[in-house]
């Protein structure tokens, strides 16, 4: 068994899973159905959670050691920073506060995948 895999699924997934739900619990009703409505919108779905979506599958790889999981968990960080990267551009007031939000992505970017691989 691989404690490390452990610890770091814990430490990653668990503590801020943790956090999470108990600053929703503490949410008024109508704080708590915004929160659902970002939370089920495409924007968010095609950015933030496929970026979550793959942190869990990079989490759980070493765990299970099925090699497939890196691979879609790679693939879904990319599509996920990618189509942020577009909506950056399209939703930005000027495209100068945009490139300042672009190139720190666009610089970790290969940076991740290299550490990946």
């Amino acid at each position: 068994m691989n404690i490390d895999a452990i610890v770091r699924l814990v430490l990653m997934l668990g503590i801020p899973s943790f956090m999470m739900w108990r600053g929703y619990k503490k949410m008024s009703e109508e704080e708590r159905n915004e929160v659902k409505t970002d939370f089920t919108s495409k924007r968010f779905i095609f950015t933030g959670g496929l970026v979550a979506l793959s942190w869990v599958l990079l989490l759980l790889e070493p765990f299970f050691e099925m090699t497939w999981m890196k691979t879609v968990g790679t693939a879904l960080i990319s599509i996920g920073v990618l189509v942020g990267i577009v909506l950056i551009w399209l939703n930005a007031p000027s495209k100068r506060k945009a490139l300042l939000k672009i190139i720190p992505l666009l610089t970790l970017f290969p940076i991740f995948l290299w550490a990946n691989y």
